[in-house]
């Protein structure tokens, strides 16, 4: 069977789990062979029907096949993203130029009464529309339009194409005000030229980036989150089944039932992995997981499972008396190899004792509690005196959180920040912001809040002071804070997860998402904030279940964003390892070093799709955003298992 029809055949649950899973290891051989995993056609040995007997040379053949693809994935992963990071480097410093020279050039158009902020901005779509409309900047190889055609990957720009060819022009070719000249000095060179001939300057410039971008966060994720982390995970479960198949009755009775139900379990996550790989990024609302926190659980469960089959496999295996045992892929024991890993000298120092644990996770606790309780005594404050103090408590908690846990954070600048800064007028009383930070730890929020109000931050930004910032947030964030006795709850921080929502709302100005008493839409309520103060949003929207795993962005949170909005991406270095989502009701906190990359402003209005009705995704853009994230989160450079810091 082609691999272009296995998908949709193994959507259907009334099929036997063993042919769904048969004809989707089958179907992903066929892309493994375009990848130049192997140079012929392979067959995928059948599951045994219920009832009959094991082969074994099948489970030996299976295990041999998986074996090959996880030994061949991650050198193959290393060039594929080296190739992808050039090309986006190659690309970045035009484009952060191509936003000064927009700016001085929105600002001269203004000045010289031409028209408004609005009516340059429809004058640049118009031109950024026919920059999209340009085919064939990217194509994929064999092995990429493999991974095209089973659905589980995309040509980069295709969205933008289509998305241009539907939309119609915002001012006429021939508006006289194309032919104006401009001459614009930065960095000691003159921008010479027609206001037509310097938009389509810069309007090629972010295209060449969407395209760099995309095809880099296309990677990563075809890579990196499906990839490797499927076949690492798909190890596991082949070598568990050939444990039981070669120790066969000496396999104690004790340890077989248990071993072949999560074999089962492990094959069902698998397919559904696969099946949130296979749905269309372009859908606002995806039926399955790929943007959500449910994705991320899957993953967090495919992992805690993956330990569960080693650790039961290789007890098999020895009681059994097998010449060999099932390991951890290194991907899932956090010692993988290559390029495109965690940098040195940042995460995890050392793991505490239990007890030391515990009594810092007493102490946060504590401060949780009287946190939570000056921001109630803040309800009577007038608005703006409101969200100042509470915005200080928000700072005071991160700081003393950090400290609690041991947690250094170091605030690193991109180079072409300042610049940008500068010429984008980020310290513009009301020029609407959006940080956009990565999101891999459970200690996010802690960082993130701690470097909002930090000295270097704010000169950076050019704010004098702290300045107050709302925070689009799930609900029941604190949930994981209460326990449970009968039919009562009972609070750790002193405040259940519902009120704590309201105080976010209430109190801290935040806007929550999935709000029980919330009629309208969380996002726009969030998007006319930051008309009036900055704003925090996590785009990946859950945490990352492993160090390598970086979400996608969601892109419809970018339709609702203001086109105006400066965005200002941020990546957490290191801070995964240090409180981790895996295994589930993980608790282990641990001290470290975070480094916070602050990535150079990005200007809404050049890089985001233009607005319609119509038009309720920004998948180009958010692609990028998650490159931004990519590029300044990992090290391109090459390294060892043995130079992994602890």
């Amino acid at each position: 069977m082609g691999a272009a029809n296995a998908p949709e055949e193994a959507d259907s649950e009334s099929r036997p789990l063993r042919e769904r899973y048969d004809e989707a290891a089958q179907a992903l051989l066929e892309v493994a062979r375009h990848d130049g995993h192997f140079t012929e056609p392979q067959v995928w040995p059948r599951s045994p029907e219920p009832g009959t007997a094991v082969v074994l040379a099948d489970l030996q053949r299976q295990a041999d096949l998986v074996r090959a693809v996880h030994a061949g994935t991650p050198g193959r992963r290393d060039a594929r993203l080296a190739e992808a990071h050039a090309r986006y480097c190659q690309a970045t410093p035009a484009y952060h130029l191509a936003n000064r020279l927009y700016a001085h050039l929105q600002g001269r158009f203004v000045a010289q009464q031409e028209g408004d902020a609005r009516a340059f901005l429809q004058l640049y779509q118009t031109v950024y529309l026919e920059a999209l409309g340009q085919e064939g900047l990217i194509g994929p190889d064999d092995g990429e339009a493999a991974l095209v055609q089973l659905r589980v990957a995309r040509i980069p720009l295709s969205h933008a194409h289509a998305v241009a060819e539907k939309l119609p022009p915002e001012a006429p070719a021939d508006d006289p005000r194309y032919r104006t000249g401009y001459s614009v000095d930065l960095d000691g060179h003159a921008h010479v030229g027609s206001l037509r001939e310097l938009l389509a300057w810069i309007a090629a410039q972010v295209v060449a980036l969407l395209a760099a971008g995309e095809l880099l966060a296309i990677r990563y994720n075809t890579f990196s989150n499906f990839v490797w982390f499927g076949v690492s995970v798909w190890k596991t479960v082949v070598e568990a089944e050939l444990i039981l198949g070669e120790g066969g009755t000496r396999v104690p009775v004790e340890i077989r039932p248990g071993l072949e139900k999560q074999v089962a379990a492990a094959k069902q996550m698998l397919l559904k992995f696969l099946q949130a790989h296979l749905e269309d990024p372009a859908q606002i609302r995806p039926r399955e997981f790929w943007y959500g926190q449910e994705y991320s659980y899957l993953t967090r469960d495919m992992i805690d499972l993956a330990h569960g089959l080693v650790t039961a496999g290789a007890r098999a295996a020895r009681a059994a008396g097998l010449g060999w045992q099932p390991e951890l892929p290194p991907l899932l024991a956090g010692r993988a190899d290559g390029r495109f890993l965690e940098y040195r000298g940042v995460g995890r120092r050392t793991q505490l004792p239990t007890w030391r644990r515990r009594w810092r996770l007493l102490r946060w606790i504590m401060l949780l509690r009287r946190t939570g309780r000056r921001k109630e005594q803040l309800r009577a404050l007038p608005p703006a005196e409101r969200l100042r103090r509470a915005w200080q408590e928000t700072g005071r908690w991160a700081e003393g959180s950090l400290r609690i846990f041991g947690i250094q954070v170091d605030v690193i600048f991109d180079p072409h920040f300042a610049a940008g800064a500068a010429d984008l007028g980020l310290s513009d009383p009301g020029r609407g912001i959006l940080f956009l930070p990565t999101h891999q730890s459970l200690l996010d929020h802690p960082v993130m809040n701690y470097v909002l109000q930090r000295p270097e931050f704010l000169q950076a930004i050019g704010w004098r002071e702290p300045v107050p910032c709302a925070m689009l947030a799930r609900a029941m964030l604190f949930a994981p804070a209460t326990i449970r006795l009968g039919k009562r709850r009972w609070s750790l921080i002193g405040l259940s997860p519902e009120a704590v929502d309201r105080q976010f709302e209430e109190v801290d100005g935040h806007v929550i998402m999935e709000h029980g008493r919330d009629s309208g839409n969380p996002t726009q309520r969030f998007a006319k904030i930051l008309e009036q103060r900055p704003g925090v949003v996590y785009g990946a929207g859950t945490t990352s279940a492993y160090d390598l795993q970086c979400l996608p962005m969601q892109h419809g949170l970018f339709a609702q964003v203001p086109p105006h909005v400066i965005i200002v991406p941020l990546s957490f270095r290191g801070i995964h390892s240090l409180w981790p989502k895996c295994p589930k009701g993980n608790v282990q906190v641990n001290p470290g070093r975070v480094e916070v990359v602050v990535c150079p402003p990005m200007l809404g209005e050049t890089t985001l799709l233009p607005r319609r009705r119509a038009l309720r995704t920004q998948l180009e853009p958010a692609s990028l955003f998650q490159a931004v994230h990519i590029a300044a989160l990992y090290d391109p450079a090459p390294r060892r298992t043995e130079e992994k810091p602890q």
